[in-house]
């Protein structure tokens, strides 16, 4: 935590090799297995944060994303752009890329919303005997769950961002961002509130190419891609 930003909690930078996203993103370039993908991240994944979009860095205590508790959202984003930049998944056409800075800030504010919902609203971290109530954060995170599928539905061409082609390193994202927010708020996706949106999570799941292979591990099954569905500040406050 910091004197001027007592809600942010400091962690140390997230290990590539330990994150799904990047396991995912390796396995669809071909670096498959887990001794390939320590390779992978040791060579070319070690200076990740070089990759981190201006608008997220800050420049002092004051302009820090406060909401991003964990410092989770600015991490991954950081290292799926490093991914996409090594392995030619950056979108060469400047309107392509801008709509990819777009998705990615809103789901960078929808993911940081379901965090400091789940560890700060719903949860006091100052009183652990409280339980925490799903249902209770599940209704007050259902309106912002709307705002946030109206954004992204027009950005969404079909099935993927950039149409009917290949995923790009922002599809990658949004795909693991989706995940953990179904797993957190399931009922707009089991009812197919935004059709969109399940038929790009569906193509991803379902797309030919080596990213089946993860799919169909038992590793790609476990925990969350980014975030958990439950309160964590507990193990992220310093002891």
């Amino acid at each position: 935590m910091t004197l001027l930003n007592p809600e942010k909690v400091e962690t140390g930078p997230l290990d590539p090799i330990k994150s799904k996203v990047v396991k995912m993103m390796l396995t669809s370039r071909m670096q498959i297995g887990e001794e390939h993908q320590k390779i992978a991240c040791d060579r070319k994944l070690s200076n990740y944060m070089v990759h981190c979009p201006e608008w997220l860095k800050a420049k002092d205590d004051t302009s820090k994303n406060w909401m991003d508790l964990d410092n989770k959202m600015t991490e991954t984003i950081a290292v799926v752009r490093a991914i996409g930049a090594e392995w030619f998944l950056i979108p060469d056409d400047p309107e392509q890329f801008k709509k990819c800075e777009e998705i990615e800030k809103i789901l960078f504010s929808i993911m940081n919303t379901m965090v400091y919902l789940i560890n700060k609203i719903c949860f006091a971290p100052n009183n652990p005997e409280k339980e925490f109530d799903p249902v209770y954060a599940q209704s007050r995170f259902a309106k912002k769950f709307v705002s946030f599928a109206k954004k992204l539905d027009p950005l969404l061409e079909g099935p993927f961002i950039m149409g009917d082609t290949l995923p790009i390193h922002a599809d990658y994202l949004l795909y693991a961002c989706l995940c953990d927010l179904k797993e957190f708020l399931p009922e707009p996706f089991e009812k197919n509130e935004y059709p969109k949106i399940n038929d790009f999570m569906e193509k991803f799941y379902t797309y030919r190419s080596p990213i089946r292979r993860w799919f169909q591990s038992e590793e790609s099954k476990k925990g969350e891609f980014i975030r958990p569905a439950k309160p964590h500040i507990m193990t992220l406050l310093p002891r």
